[in-house]
């Protein structure tokens, strides 16, 4: 599951980077959970990079800052709204 979050002026001054990091260190606590067996979850790896603008805040400035996860945008991002998200994806087959 890729995760992308927006490094550009806008989003940057309103936290992305904060994002980011926060981000990050989930990322790595469930990479290295999933690798050890210790998560029962479908079977993905998370990625986390940041991205130059993608002018998703130039439409409504009030959108930054922004999070694409697979491709599904979160605009006004949360790190919260965010890992949770992730972890209903990862966890989904096993509710059905």
């Amino acid at each position: 599951m890729k995760i992308e979050v927006c490094a550009g002026a806008r989003c940057t001054m309103l936290g992305s980077d904060i994002i980011f990091n926060r981000l990050s260190d989930f990322v790595e606590e469930f990479n290295d959970r999933l690798y050890k067996g210790e998560l029962d979850v479908q079977d993905i790896e998370l990625e986390i990079e940041m991205i130059t603008c993608n002018d998703e805040c130039k439409k409504n400035k009030k959108n930054a800052p922004i999070v694409i996860v697979n491709g599904k945008v979160f605009t006004n991002a949360k790190t919260e709204v965010i890992m949770e998200y992730i972890l209903d994806k990862a966890f989904e087959d096993k509710f059905k």
